[in-house]
């Protein structure tokens, strides 16, 4: 039995972007699988993780006493349970676990990328302190791995050797989307504030995820009279501004802003269009199931949504920041159920084959048994 911890920093990702692979994982008979994260946020109704779980108490942010007192409390937790594998995602974790499980003596570290911290756009000093950060980080990894194709180079020079690097991917059980999709399909359809075509966005309401340019996209198509309604689901440090900006810019009657939806499925299902502004991914999760769904897609021409949105084929790419661009290819499809319908079927077509979770956790669970294997016959 191997013994693996997947660490992730905050709750709701054991839950949502997680919860798949870990529940394939654990269906295996030779992997034991626990998930550590962060304590569950009070006030919030989510779901147990669907496999074993521990809770350390680790920030989102950067905060350096917090994060070495959650460093240490991580290495405690894994010398006592004594895992054979550290697998982390996103960022912060991906320090601290990294960190914790050297510290701890675990045999295997480690790290998945959804997508890398510092990109194209940054400043000068962001830009290079994450980058730092990430190569000091790697130091202490005996495996990289991507969700996106585009970060493998970066990620080879972070490790220094490309048999230290992986193409993972990201992706979704197409089966269990649907089904949860069935579940609140009526209490989805009356979250949207009002008739015409529906258009769903899904995402964590920071920066980087850029939903401020979908309220201007909502504007647009307002001032020209199409009959869009529209939901924005999903929590994070700008949800305050951008109600302000529902109000200010007249789009009560046609925007609703959710805040956390564990119903996103649901959303999704009900919606006519998926809709993305981010200014980079790893491969975005819910445009995945809204494409597991049969739904088209209009989102931001960006690295990690390229490899998962094909231009014309599931949906339609938009220049980054061209607001008009995007909210013209709504209109397409807003007066056309045909193409709808027929980006819908490739998009479910694609996530099938390309973006299955299921082929994933098969792949990782290959790797862990080999590399197990390879460390045990050097003892």
């Amino acid at each position: 039995m191997i013994r693996v911890a997947h660490v992730v920093t905050a709750y709701s990702s054991a839950v949502t972007i997680l919860a798949h692979k870990l529940a394939a994982l654990d269906r295996y008979p030779d992997l034991n699988v626990t998930v550590i994260t962060s304590p569950r946020p009070t006030g919030m109704h989510l779901p147990d993780p669907p496999v074993r779980h521990l809770t350390i108490p680790m920030l989102r942010s950067i905060n350096p006493p917090t994060d070495l007192r959650s460093t240490r409390l991580l290495s405690r937790t894994l010398a006592r349970e004594r895992f054979d594998v550290v697998h982390s995602h996103t960022s912060k974790a991906g320090i601290i676990a990294t960190l914790a499980a050297r510290y701890a003596r675990v045999p295997l570290i480690v790290h998945t990328h959804h997508g890398l911290p510092y990109y194209e756009g940054q400043s000068f000093a962001r830009y290079h302190t994450y980058r730092l950060i990430e190569v000091v980080a790697c130091r202490f990894r005996h495996h990289l791995f991507s969700q996106n194709r585009r970060d493998l180079a970066a990620c080879v020079a972070l490790m220094g050797d490309a048999e230290k690097v992986s193409y993972e991917g990201n992706g979704v059980d197409p089966e269990f989307v649907r089904k949860a999709a069935d579940g609140e399909l009526a209490r989805a359809e009356s979250d949207f504030p009002g008739p015409g075509l529906r258009v769903a966005l899904v995402s964590r309401l920071e920066p980087v995820k850029r939903v401020a340019a979908f309220l201007e996209v909502c504007s647009l198509l307002q001032r020209r009279g199409l009959d869009v309604t529209a939901v924005i689901a999903g929590d994070g440090p700008l949800r305050p501004a951008l109600e302000e900006e529902i109000a200010a810019s007249g789009l009560r009657e046609r925007v609703r802003l959710l805040g956390w939806a564990p119903h996103a499925p649901s959303l999704l299902a009900a919606c006519d269009v998926a809709v993305l502004t981010s200014e980079k991914e790893g491969i975005p999760r819910a445009l995945i199931e809204a494409m597991a769904l049969g739904k088209p897609i209009v989102a931001t021409d960006v690295p990690g949504t390229q490899e998962l949105v094909v231009d014309g084929e599931t949906g339609f790419l938009t220049p980054l920041g061209n607001v008009a661009a995007m909210a013209d290819k709504i209109a397409d499809l807003a007066t056309d159920t045909d193409l709808r319908h027929r980006l819908g079927q490739a998009g479910q077509d694609r996530v099938q084959e390309h973006f299955n979770d299921l082929k994933i956790a098969e792949f990782l669970h290959d790797f862990y048994v080999r590399e197990h294997e390879r460390r045990r016959g050097r003892a």
